[in-house]
């Protein structure tokens, strides 16, 4: 019989009885802690986020990167940012009162799969391993690092067992956490508030708060503790060990989130899909059924029940934005690090914190709402009296949640003209797709010229200065049906109603939008196409072209002189 002789190697790889007993005896550690704690009435409390102190000074600040060099499996590392991306979420803005315990797990709670926590990696018995909520001890360390630098009491604290090569461990500026008997807790006889933020490539955390005895220690060169040799359960080769997994590939890709894709999107991602390349919609497809047709139903109630409540437009189209977000965020997955993203969807994303750790391009269908305020605010100056232009406002958490956004993206992707001004060097021009309407034209005889106001007529499309700038002329304009500023707003200019867009496209000699806000030209580009003369402002975000006049918005004066010149009407006004 032969008796085999335990290695080194069996020696040092852990069992599953050590594993489980390992399991057996963290579930005791937890129960005394949870015991103890209420028999002592130690508890901490869970704090909430707010914006109280957002403007106090910065006492300390950390920045780390996300991605180790010398990883060897980056599917972990993914998870790991899954992970403080959902941390971030409940400690973004956290404001802790003058006196009060900050507790890491209490403000957390436990790191679950059921919480939707992942699979990271987690320093244990000598050994990197996977396991659920992995990872969350780089956020721990940061919070332990600025805390120390800012000043404030360190009630509990653990140091990690082993030392990692490159860690805050290096400098015994680590903080270990391990649910829920290995916490983090700090205090302050001063308020103060914790901040987290991850872009795409590194973890961002600040205290702020008003303490004059606050120091600037950072790590420092020399060493304090000794780096140790650990196990990998990625990449050490150790096939008969429980653990084991052996590295995994991440297959990089682009997320495209859609929910009201204009052409020249769906054209962009038929040119730039990759092999790998996920489309996340409100589509009714397989498994997704019954989820996807209840979020498009909600969406639209909820814009239709706003409308209908007489709310502003932008409010209108939050309410169902906001739902259709969430709705999608739903299947974004951990190795989702790239989005392409439809500007409704953005601001939402952004505040709901699911844009942290990812890059993200952005498909710009409309100007950015700081903009299109801006324009929105001239407008009104000059007609005070008009209710549509006074109430065109978005809720202000939104304006600033897209214009953190928009400064993050790496691209703005758009046809629109003006848009792409704006964006600078990340502009990512497309170019416009135009409508296609039927070629039937009808004579109009000898009667007035006719004009098409292709939009509603409201005064942010224009109707105001058209109007003034008909006064007189001997012109029949055509409107298709939509949102008017009032009956009265023709007053003696002719107008005659049409079915379409497309039945007054037939009849028009002429085609005016002198928009303040125009984000979908496609009338415009469909009269181009046909002959049909153009006059818009560069506001409905044409290029600039000899096939259609651009007048200034506002202008009266030079709308009138275009009208007159493009119909060859004589002008005595």
């Amino acid at each position: 019989m032969n008796t085999r002789i335990p290695s080194a190697i069996d020696e040092r790889v852990p069992s599953r009885w050590q594993g489980t007993l390992f399991e057996c005896k963290a579930w005791a550690y937890r129960i005394r802690r949870t015991l103890t704690e209420r028999l002592r009435g130690q508890h901490a409390s869970r704090h909430t986020c707010g914006m109280a102190l957002h403007e106090l000074p910065v006492l300390a600040e950390f920045e780390g990167s996300l991605w180790p060099q010398d990883e060897s499996d980056l599917r972990l590392v993914a998870g790991k940012i899954h992970n403080l991306r959902l941390a971030a979420k409940r400690m973004r803005g956290l404001e802790i009162p003058a006196g009060a315990i900050f507790s890491f797990w209490k403000q957390l709670g436990r790191a679950s799969a059921a919480r939707g926590f992942v699979r990271g990696r987690e320093l244990r018995e000598g050994c990197v391993i996977p396991a659920i909520g992995g990872g969350l001890c780089q956020l721990s360390n940061a919070i332990y690092d600025i805390a120390v630098r800012a000043g404030l009491e360190v009630v509990e604290r653990h140091r990690h067992s082993r030392v990692l090569p490159g860690s805050l461990a290096e400098f015994d500026r680590d903080a270990t956490v391990f649910w829920n008997y290995l916490d983090l807790r700090l205090r302050a006889p001063f308020a103060w508030r914790l901040e987290v933020e991850l872009d795409s490539e590194r973890l961002h955390v600040r205290i702020r708060g008003n303490n004059a005895t606050s120091v600037d220690m950072r790590p420092i060169a020399l060493r304090t503790r000794t780096t140790d040799t650990l196990g990998d359960c990625s990449s050490c080769g150790e096939q008969d060990c429980h653990r084991h997994v052996g590295s995994q590939t991440l297959n990089r890709h682009r997320t495209w989130l859609f929910f009201e894709p204009w052409p020249e999107f769906l054209a962009l991602l038929e040119r730039e899909r990759g092999d790998h390349d996920r489309v996340v919609d409100m589509s009714s497809q397989g498994d997704r059924f019954h989820l996807a047709t209840f979020s498009r139903w909600h969406a639209a109630l909820r814009t239709r029940w706003a409308l209908w409540r007489k709310q502003p437009l932008p409010k209108a189209r939050a309410d169902g934005l906001q739902v259709a977000a969430r709705a999608l965020a739903r299947d974004l997955r951990p190795d989702d690090l790239h989005l392409v993203v439809e500007q409704g969807l953005l601001p939402y994303l952004w505040r709901d914190g699911e844009l942290a750790g990812r890059r993200f391009d952005v498909m710009m269908n409309a100007l950015p709402m700081d903009a299109i305020q801006q324009r929105i605010d001239i407008a009104a100056a000059m007609h005070s009296d008009c209710k549509t232009l006074r109430d065109f406002r978005a809720p202000t958490e939104l304006l600033q949640a897209e214009r953190e956004a928009l400064a993050h993206a790496v691209r703005w992707i758009s046809p629109h003209a003006q848009v792409l001004a704006l964006a600078g060097s990340r502009a990512a021009p497309l170019d416009w797709i135009a409508a296609r309407l039927p070629d039937a034209r009808i004579a109009r005889g000898d009667g007035a010229p006719a004009i098409l106001f292709p939009a509603s007529a409201l005064a942010r499309k224009g109707v105001l200065e058209f109007v003034a700038a008909l006064q007189g002329l001997p012109v029949r304009v055509l409107t298709p049906p939509g949102a008017a500023e009032a009956d009265t707003v023709w007053g003696d200019v002719a107008v005659e109603r049409v079915a379409s867009i497309a039945a007054g496209m037939a009849r028009a000699d002429l085609v005016v939008l002198p928009a303040w806000i125009e984000h979908q030209p496609r009338s415009l580009l469909a009269a181009i196409a046909r002959g049909i003369p153009v006059i818009a402002t560069a506001a409905c975000g044409l290029p600039l072209s000899p096939q259609w006049d651009c007048v200034p918005e506002g202008d009266t004066t030079v709308l009138r002189r275009a009208i007159v010149e493009r119909l060859g009407l004589s002008d005595r006004h």
